[in-house]
């Protein structure tokens, strides 16, 4: 890793013909700062957080360079340091993820989940859609057997590799260095039983708390003399944040109000003679930021008096109507048009609601905006998620977008209100891109 860094920096450096006294000096800052972020140590995390460090790293480069060039070589080689800065930031990312690829056998952490239950599920999708992680998962142990612990399998039972009384014996036959413990409600007795017993046969044992999903993106462990504390807080949006987001959600929106132009000629074109004297768009009431009513703006999808087609429908059909009231939509609604389907599946008839984003009703991250007639639905989670502006898209977008039920989605909107960062905005707008483009989950 480091012998390529430095071979991209000697020619970088060679290009804009820097002495290589200065090169010399300033790569030798550049990896004293690698090794303080801890960053060629390729662990097991989320490729977000590697970002992120990453960004952190050459963010102090640029500052560190940039008070060096002006102080002592009059400002001639700022330029030559921006570029490095920037440009690192995504060759390590490629470089890293290049070296895990191929040597993924030697490095890949040989992974037993103890659980069986709703976070051992979790985990696993995690860990199968963030191959970066370097997790192998080799399967799951059973816990029922302890005294006190009974869990749903909710995982594949093929995996299932045995119970907790055969877990010395998966541990050798598997040569599993790493263990999760899946059970966020096992109490203190249960986990001491479990964390001795894998003293000394694992190289690293991590835990889920029973907190977990509530604070979790800013929490932070905390020591006191034996005693752990979990320090969180909840990150609303104001001061300096809300700021940098909204400049954040005009910047997007404005090229999003641009590419309705080209979008509606070809929704015009492709829509239905019939369809089309009944408008391309339609706007609906929805609960925006501190309860206020909004009206966005969508693409038409479904054909005119869809509400009243699916009143017959759910009267007709209990099938059709538990679906409904559990989803608040349907899988296979024959309501869609068949431009409508083009437009949900691709997410484009999401695109007018830049306009509100534009207009400061709705940002381009946040919760789902709800409608006035699901407020009594939405139960404990209704006062926590109108203290933000809804978004175009949000946890529940790229968390399972429309394979979520309703429930979760408000469980993810709560977590996004109670963890919001603009790091968390970076990250859900990256990983919308990556489903947009895939086609993942959307109907």
């Amino acid at each position: 890793m480091i012998i390529l860094q430095f071979i991209f920096y000697f020619a970088v450096n060679k290009f804009f013909d820097v002495p290589d006294r200065i090169m010399y000096n300033t790569f030798f800052i550049y990896l004293i700062l690698n090794f303080t972020k801890n960053m060629y140590s390729f662990k097991t995390i989320l490729i977000w957080e590697e970002l992120k460090k990453q960004l952190q790293v050459h963010t102090e480069f640029l500052l560190v360079m940039l008070v060096n060039d002006i102080a002592f070589w009059e400002s001639r080689y700022i330029l030559v340091h921006i570029i490095v800065g920037i440009t690192f930031t995504f060759f390590n990312l490629f470089i890293i993820k290049f070296i895990r690829k191929i040597c993924r056998k030697l490095l890949e952490k040989r992974l037993l989940i103890i659980g069986i239950g709703n976070t051992a599920r979790n985990l696993t999708k995690v860990i199968r859609e963030n191959d970066f992680t370097m997790y192998n998962l080799l399967g799951y142990i059973s816990a029922n057997n302890i005294e006190g612990v009974h869990q749903e399998i909710l995982v594949d039972e093929n995996k299932i590799l045995g119970t907790y009384e055969e877990i010395e014996k998966v541990i050798e036959e598997q040569n599993i260095n790493e263990v999760i413990i899946a059970m966020p409600l096992a109490d203190n007795a249960q986990m001491l039983e479990i964390i001795n017993n894998l003293d000394g046969k694992v190289n690293k044992v991590k835990f889920t708390p029973e907190l977990n999903g509530v604070y979790t993106f800013n929490s932070e462990i905390e020591n006191y003399d034996g005693t752990m504390l979990v320090s969180a807080k909840i990150n609303l949006v104001k001061g300096i944040g809300y700021f940098i987001k909204r400049v954040m959600d005009i910047f997007i929106s404005f090229f999003g109000v641009l590419s309705l132009i080209p979008l509606t000629i070809l929704v015009w074109l492709k829509t239905d003679k019939e369809e089309r004297k009944h408008g391309l768009f339609f706007t609906q009431t929805r609960i925006g930021k501190d309860e206020k009513e909004i009206k966005i703006y969508k693409y038409r999808s479904m054909v005119t008096g869809a509400d009243k087609i699916l009143e017959d429908m759910m009267a007709r059909d209990e099938k059709i109507r538990e679906e409904y009231e559990k989803n608040k939509k349907l899988k296979n609604d024959p309501r869609i048009t068949k431009i409508g389907e083009f437009l949900r599946r691709t997410s484009l008839d999401e695109f007018p609601q830049f306009i509100n984003v534009f207009k400061g009703e709705m940002s381009f991250v946040g919760p789902r905006p709800y409608l006035p007639r699901e407020k009594k639905d939405m139960g404990k989670y209704y006062e926590k998620i109108v203290k933000s502006k809804p978004g175009i898209t949000g946890m529940w977008q790229t968390h399972g977008r429309s394979d979520t039920d309703f429930e979760e989605r408000l469980e993810l909107d709560e977590y996004y209100y109670r963890n919001w960062s603009l790091w968390l905005d970076v990250v859900i707008m990256i990983k919308t891109l990556k489903d947009v483009l895939g086609k993942k989950g959307a109907y």
